[in-house]
């Protein structure tokens, strides 16, 4: 119970885990700031600069365990920068890249094929911790959830029955879409058959795609494009207003079923025997 926990994340999602109340520290890895910054030459020199603060930092620290639930290259050679005593990973073979060089715990889990979170389970169960599943909950301020209250009172949602439709992924992702023509005629239906009010969610990417869906509807004059969310943080207050979310292989999906919000999650190619929402 005394002790601190440090969690590192690359930056996309530093305001999810800052939104954890048991997470004592964010530790960020500005992955995305630093790729950006790469296709400018001049930048070179700061890039490593900043680099080189950024693992003094984590090395100053100086961790008794380090975690390593992803099982990759870049989090096993973190874990070991980290100078923690203890690194904690999978055995060979249930990692990948090399992993098991930069660990000096490491726990084999029962079998190859199961779900991710069973699968970080088993590794908390190899060190003695008894693991089960709860529900996070997630500190939003007053500031997030008026923005939210505003768009809902200027939308007229108020003590509707609300469908929340998240029809992107990243576009790294994009193979795993369901056609826009379905999520249209998905979004008639549930506004002409069960008399919900929709609302699309979006990240800058995937605007193009629901004003396509938008206008692909029959009853769009019921269906509203969500206001733009600043942070995760936004997008989990919007989320709770919900009273069915249906959205794709993607991470709103996953937080919204965590939620404890009624959830149809729509997968392919990849495996929901792995990937789906847990509960």
């Amino acid at each position: 119970p005394a002790a601190s926990i440090a969690w590192l994340v690359e930056d996309k999602v530093k305001d999810l885990v800052e939104a954890l109340p048991g997470v004592d520290e964010v530790i960020v890895f500005p992955r995305k700031k630093w790729q950006t910054a790469l296709r400018h030459p001049h930048k070179y020199f700061k890039i490593v600069a900043e680099l080189r603060a950024f693992l003094r930092k984590l090395r100053e620290r100086e961790y008794d365990v380090a975690l390593d639930f992803h099982g990759n290259f870049k989090s096993g050679l973190f874990a070991y920068l980290s100078s923690a005593k203890t690194r904690v990973g999978f055995s060979k073979g249930y990692c990948k890249e090399g992993n098991f060089i930069f660990t000096n715990l490491r726990i084999q889990p029962q079998q190859k094929k199961m779900h991710r979170i069973d699968k970080y389970f088993s590794l908390l169960q190899g060190l003695g911790i008894t693991a089960c599943y709860q529900r996070p909950v997630f500190s939003i301020s007053d500031d997030d959830r008026l923005f939210i209250d505003d768009f809902i009172s200027r939308n007229h949602l108020q003590g509707k029955s609300v469908a929340i439709l998240h029809p992107g992924t990243s576009i790294f992702g994009k193979f795993k879409r369901w056609p826009s023509e379905n999520y249209a005629f998905l979004a008639d239906r549930l506004i002409k058959e069960m008399n919900y009010s929709v609302v699309f969610t979006w990240s800058t990417p995937e605007y193009s795609l629901v004003k396509q869906i938008h206008s692909f509807m029959q009853y769009h004059d019921y269906a509203t494009i969500a206001c733009r969310t600043a942070s995760v943080k936004q997008l989990i207050a919007l989320l709770q207003r919900a009273h069915l979310f249906i959205g794709g292989d993607t991470g709103p999906t996953h937080l919204a079923s965590c939620m404890g919000i009624p959830t149809i999650a729509i997968f392919g190619p990849k495996d929901p025997s792995l990937y789906a929402p847990y509960d």
